[in-house]
Parts: C-alpha cells; structure tokens; sequence
C-alpha cells in the first residue's frame, strides 16, 4: 500500500521522517522483520528514558500489536495512528511525543499528542523486546536501509506480479 505523505507543521529530522512517515509499510511489513534478528534490533532514531537498551524497530512493532497507546484504530476503521516517539516524566506519569496518523489509508501526517501513563508504556516496550525470544544484540543496521530493503522488496513483487 502506498501513502501520500501530508507536509506537517512539525519540523522534523530527516531520518526521524523517514521514519514516522514509514510506520504503516513497516507494520505491514512486520512478520519480515521479526523473521530476521538484523532487521528486529534496527535501531530507532530515538530513545526513550527508563529504558536500558535501545529502542528497536522490532518491539515497536510488537507494541503496535497489542494495541493502544502505540496503535490506535477508529470505530470506523477511517482513521490509524502508530505511536512514532515519545518521552516523559516518571514522577508525574505525563507523555509527550509524535504519531503518525493515517486517514482514509491514504494520508499519512506527524501529530504532536500529550497523554498520562509513561511508565506503563515503558514497561510495554520493555516486555515487547523480551517476548521477542531473540538474545539482544546491537544491530548495525539502521531503520533507513529497512525501509529500504522493503521498499525494493515490495518493488520486485509489482514487477513480478
């Protein structure tokens, strides 16, 4: 599936972009990813506080799965937003970040939210990178030559098809 990508009011690094903008082709994607350890542990353009290790597109994607906050869906299925990067403060509970928003599955724009439950999605993220079975590792791999890989993948496959 193919976005159009909104310009946002949000400026953003350029491979933070790449990234927010490319969340649903990764989600879609998913079982490739957690089939492969390298492509799992690629690291974000971002970390979280609280956690120890890095965060990786992997148990991002497996947060995605479960559900909200990380992944959310309208009743009317018109509307999708995918956690992009958060922070917050322990001691207050509050969140900060970015998600990218998807709108009648063709539109995809960076949103700044504000929400409650920082150390609850901490521990989500935590928990997603154990039930992953894979022995943590750092990944040369960065989430720009992911996207990539499947960008050419998914390219290959419309040739073929």
């Amino acid at each position: 599936m193919r976005y159009t990508v909104k310009p946002s009011s949000i400026r953003l690094r350029d491979d933070f972009e790449e990234y927010a903008t490319s969340l649903p082709l990764l989600y879609e994607r998913r079982e490739e990813i957690y089939a492969k350890p390298e492509y799992f542990f690629a690291k974000l353009p971002y970390t979280i506080y609280g956690l120890k290790k890095s965060v990786c597109i992997g148990a991002i994607l497996k947060a995605y799965e479960k559900g909200e906050p990380y992944h959310e869906v309208s009743e009317d299925g018109k509307t999708e937003e995918f956690l992009a990067s958060y922070a917050g403060n322990p001691m207050t509970g509050t969140t900060t970040g970015l998600k990218t928003v998807i709108t009648d599955g063709c539109v995809a724009q960076v949103q700044r939210f504000r929400c409650c439950g920082f150390l609850s999605q901490c521990k989500r993220l935590a928990d997603c990178f154990h039930e992953s079975g894979f022995p943590y590792r750092e990944s040369k791999l960065t989430i720009h030559y992911i996207i990539e890989k499947l960008k050419d993948n998914e390219a290959n496959k419309c040739i073929q098809d």
